[in-house]
């Protein structure tokens, strides 16, 4: 028998052994490895196909709205719900929809409201977590509804007539402008005009046209602050919406009013577009800048009592274009009209034309438009949705805020492109969806109409890229139509 001396050595040099431990520490940190993955992947593959579900369905619910607000299928018996099986079946590449793992759900039509829902089921199978679980499969679920009636809709039609438009490009796009008018307005009535649009033209600047008043002479600086409109100036002798004298003199004019109230200024800056009188030469308007100091409004949607909107000296005196701005209207032949008379010059300022296309379809302007020309608030109706069409056959290149520089005209593309960047995120932070068009252009304008416009809802694009003149025709019908009839409610 080993004495108590000889086994204490003994279970000393056992006790510091550490060949085995390795080996034990490994299999615990492979299982635990191998669970971590395996939970992973099947995570992965869930949130994978819910995606996929999710767009399946939602393409089929807004087809299935859209085809009963055109009359193609039936709200009464299985129609409709038959058609949203096929689509949701065809968007997922299922043959037969009763023999896979999908299973469409709850399909109701609520003529009420006049909406159309659905569920979708899908059975995943487990590939790691049946480890753990003991199940075989989990179930990934998904729901999606659109509208398919006509709400209150307000859509601002923003168009290039810059220099690259002449010729071929301005004939495509007034043919296929023209179409989209139509195919918008076709769901008004005699009774009910829920859908209006207006039209904005730019190239180097914006014509503001009947809503030049609120547009202010300014000279070549980045920054600006801008004068704020006074309906107390209205109809006075001075003529002006803002004390002309005022403002002229923080440019370092000299001003006098006579007896008669006639205005007459001296020491104008060289260069500054503006008559002897503070009047307006032209109703053109350029960028809105950000000021030398206090609140900015450059990238908002604030009405001219928060400042007026900036005609930069730099956009020379015969350089407007003639193509004005049509506020929000019904009337086709207005609208019509108005298409018709687009003519081409200039270079590309795209975002100041996506600027006032956002004035013309905002509430915050409404106290400042004429009767029937007054955009609706989305917060107080809920049957409104509001859309702006942005189209350009080239990359925006001009701008003037932001810039000291003499030349901006076509040299100004980076600038351009983000001020554009700046508006699109927050009109559509204001809930407004935007479609782009871009007209035969390069990659590089692509890039930056697509990140312009909303992000696509399942098989639903917003951004479009037409190469030729019977591609932008069915572009803009296939916009019109998408306006029309689909609004996805969940």
């Amino acid at each position: 028998m080993m004495n108590a001396p000889k086994r204490a050595p003994l279970l000393r040099r056992f006790l510091r052994d550490r060949r085995g431990n390795f080996g034990i520490a490994f299999a615990f940190t492979s299982v635990a490895i191998f669970l971590s993955v395996g939970l992973a992947v099947d995570f992965s593959r869930s949130i994978g196909e819910k995606t996929r579900v999710n767009n399946a369905l939602d393409a089929a619910s807004l087809a299935t709205a859209r085809a009963i607000s055109i009359g193609e299928i039936s709200t009464k018996g299985n129609a409709a719900e038959n058609y949203f099986k096929a689509i949701f079946a065809a968007n997922l590449g299922v043959d037969d929809l009763s023999a896979s793992d999908y299973t469409v759900k709850n399909f109701k039509i609520d003529t009420a409201n006049q909406t159309v829902s659905a569920n979708a089921d899908y059975d995943q199978s487990l590939t790691f977590l049946r480890v753990g679980s003991g199940q075989t499969t989990q179930v990934v679920a998904s729901n999606s509804a659109a509208s398919y009636g006509i709400g209150d809709i307000e859509v601002a039609m923003v168009v290039d007539v810059t220099g690259s438009m002449a010729g071929y490009n301005i004939a495509s796009l007034k043919s296929a402008a023209t179409l989209g008018v139509k195919e918008l307005l076709s769901a008004n009535t005699d009774t009910d005009e829920n859908v209006r649009i207006s039209l904005i033209p730019y190239s180097d600047s914006v014509n503001a046209g009947p809503l030049a008043d609120y547009v202010y002479p300014d000279y070549k600086y980045s920054k600006s602050n801008a004068p704020v409109y006074d309906t107390s100036f209205v109809g006075t002798v001075k003529g002006a919406p803002y004390d002309v004298e005022k403002h002229l003199e923080s440019y370092g004019a000299e001003c006098t009013t006579n007896k008669k109230g006639k205005v007459n200024c001296k020491d104008i800056p060289s260069g500054f577009i503006v008559k002897k009188n503070g009047k307006r030469e032209d109703s053109c308007a350029t960028d809105r800048k950000a000021p030398s100091s206090g609140k900015s409004y450059q990238y908002t949607d604030a009405n001219p009592s928060k400042g007026m909107i900036s005609r930069d000296s730099r956009l020379p005196k015969k350089s407007c274009t003639s193509s004005k701005i049509v506020p929000l209207t019904s009337n086709k032949k207005t609208l019509d009209k108005a298409i018709g008379k687009l003519s081409t010059g200039g270079c590309t300022a795209g975002h100041i034309g996506l600027q006032w296309a956002w004035y013309t379809i905002s509430s915050n302007w409404a106290d400042y438009m004429a009767s029937g020309s007054k955009p609706d608030d989305l917060a107080t109706n809920d049957k409104l949705a509001k859309y702006i069409i942005l189209m350009t056959d080239g990359a925006f290149n001009t701008a003037y805020a932001g810039t000291s520089s003499s030349k901006v005209g076509c040299a100004k593309s980076t600038l351009s492109k983000n001020h554009t960047a700046a508006l699109c995120k927050n009109i559509k932070a204001a809930g407004i969806k935007i479609f782009t068009i871009g007209f035969g252009t390069s990659s590089s304008a692509d890039k930056m109409l697509k990140a312009c416009a909303s992000p696509d809802e399942g098989t639903l694009t917003y951004a479009y890229e037409p190469d030729s003149a019977s591609e932008l025709k069915d572009t803009y019908k296939h916009i019109a139509s998408l306006i029309q009839s689909l609004r996805l409610t969940q």
